[in-house]
């Protein structure tokens, strides 16, 4: 699984509303902190605002902030406002629209897989990928709650 760019530029767009601290910031404030084009900026920052992800103000002293605080902003969020519900494959959503899926040995199985990325992309916060620590932390309480398959050697 690959995010977008767009994707990418949102994250990065809320990081530099993060970093403000809550001041509104102009678009070409944006555009200068994260070094995307003023385009760009633009549709990202609708994607964000149709999401409420951020709160627009218009006229001369318009500008962007974040809707919400950091930790409350779940990188599922994100990730969802630019590429839609998360779904690793055709079969992994109700409404699939797969012609082998009846007929398929792994098809009811991905939807279980598809759980555990949405739980893990909702319990991760624009907070928490903005610190390494924070997310070092939750990389390895992840790694401790998971089952690991031990491979024995029968000969």
């Amino acid at each position: 699984m690959k995010i977008s760019k767009m994707t990418d530029y949102g994250v990065l767009v809320l990081n530099h509303l993060a970093k403000s601290g809550g001041s509104q910031q102009s678009t070409d404030d944006i555009v200068t902190g994260i070094g995307v084009s003023l385009p760009t900026a633009r549709k990202v920052l609708k994607v964000l605002a149709d999401a409420g992800l951020v709160q627009a103000r218009r006229g001369s002293r318009g500008g962007y902030r974040l809707a919400r605080s950091p930790e409350q902003i779940p990188l599922l969020a994100i990730v969802e406002a630019f590429e839609g519900k998360v779904s690793l494959t055709e079969c992994s959503t109700v409404e699939s629209d797969c012609d082998i899926t009846d007929s398929c040995s792994l098809a009811g199985n991905w939807g279980g897989i598809n759980q555990v990325l949405t739980l893990v992309l909702s319990g991760i916060s624009l907070h928490d990928i903005r610190y390494p620590h924070t997310l070092q932390r939750i990389t390895t309480s992840l790694a401790l709650s998971t089952d690991q398959i031990h491979l024995v050697n029968l000969d």
